[in-house]
């Protein structure tokens, strides 16, 4: 634990100092900071069509890890550098707006948006995250890929010299998004979750803070699986390397929310509501889809989409923006999962 708050401390630091991406003309007479877990290469061209569209305004874009971002925004929440914090870790966006850290914002876009899909008029989802497996091709040159948990389970009984040490997913110490997944995944399914755990623990497991770190060492053969991965990242990766194939599980895909909130003391408000409602009006949502970035939040549910393939023998189980998520962020209930975690994966806490 002392090691991680070590490592954790000197991580908020460096994002505190870190130089934001610019878009927009230098002379704009607005600046509008942007904090978000958001990768560039999914969130580049929204960017730059909103700058295009309001020349008037320059962004400034920090991309931070879901951990890091809450704490960043918890930590300067009396004078905040950020008009906007966006994230995928859901259950977190709620924490900040239940424990006084956001202000509410209200237009005529916020308010098309279904009700599961934002919480008090203080966070709104803008898009859907299908969640997946990843695996190196040439592991499976001669056996099926697993197409779900059960055999993904019964690949790795029956592959052991191959998989030991070559299997990786998100360390939820150090990920928020991560912690909300494995919290999901025990949720949904106890039985199968055990069992997953208990063979990665037995096998190596590696630990990561990102979707885009574990997909890289999928495609180098470094890792033959990649287990919980944000599906738009995978989708285009896959797209672009024969190396490695993304996987929709079966059995069933969780379905997380991409969120915005407003800081309660944001200098730049009204801008940060702006670019909300951007993200969701028509022509955003429309270019999350032409250009293959994400999975627009009022996207058909049998519309044909890059990352997500739906139809109507596909289970997808939506975590919804409801009070429900605050009780896995429980301390208590928080810390005893993560030891549980580090116990069933053979992992220290030092680890």
């Amino acid at each position: 634990m002392k090691r991680f708050i070590v490592w954790f401390s000197c991580l908020l630091a460096s994002v505190l100092h870190a130089e934001p991406i610019w878009f927009g003309a230098s002379t704009a007479q607005r600046v509008l900071y942007i904090n978000s877990t958001l990768d560039m290469s999914s969130f580049r061209p929204l960017l730059e069509r909103f700058v295009a569209r309001y020349p008037d305004i320059r962004i400034g874009y920090v991309d931070v890890n879901t951990l890091e971002l809450y704490y960043l925004t918890v930590s300067e929440s009396a004078q905040p550098s950020a008009s906007l914090v966006i994230s995928s870790a859901m259950d977190l966006q709620l924490k900040l707006v239940n424990d006084g850290f956001t202000q509410p914002y209200r237009s005529d876009e916020t308010e098309r948006l279904p009700s599961n899909a934002k919480w008090r008029s203080e966070v709104f989802a803008f898009s859907y995250e299908p969640v997946v497996m990843m695996v190196n091709k040439k592991a499976f040159a001669n056996i099926d890929m697993p197409q779900d948990r059960q055999a993904l389970l019964s690949y790795i009984r029956q592959n052991d010299e191959d998989v030991s040490g070559r299997m990786g997913t998100y360390d939820i110490r150090k990920s928020g998004v991560g912690y909300l997944l494995a919290s999901q995944d025990a949720r949904q399914a106890d039985a199968t979750w055990g069992r997953m755990l208990e063979a990665f623990g037995s096998h190596g497991v590696k630990t990561y803070c990102c979707s885009s770190d574990i997909i890289d060492d999928v495609a180098s053969g470094k890792l033959v699986v990649g287990y919980n991965l944000l599906g738009s990242y995978a989708a285009q990766r896959a797209a672009n390397d024969s190396n490695i194939e993304m996987i929709i599980p079966k059995d069933y895909t969780l379905m997380l929310m991409r969120t915005a909130v407003i800081p309660k003391h944001a200098p730049n408000a009204l801008d940060a509501g702006l670019f909300i409602d951007f993200l969701l009006s028509d022509e955003g949502q429309s270019l999350m889809t032409s250009e293959e970035l994400l999975y627009p939040i009022r996207a058909s549910e049998y519309e044909p989409h890059f990352a997500m393939p739906i139809g109507p023998t596909r289970t997808i189980r939506t975590v919804d923006l409801d009070q429900q998520l605050l009780v896995g962020r429980d301390l208590v209930k928080q810390r005893r999962f993560i030891k549980n975690w580090e116990l069933a994966l053979e992992l220290s806490s030092d680890d």
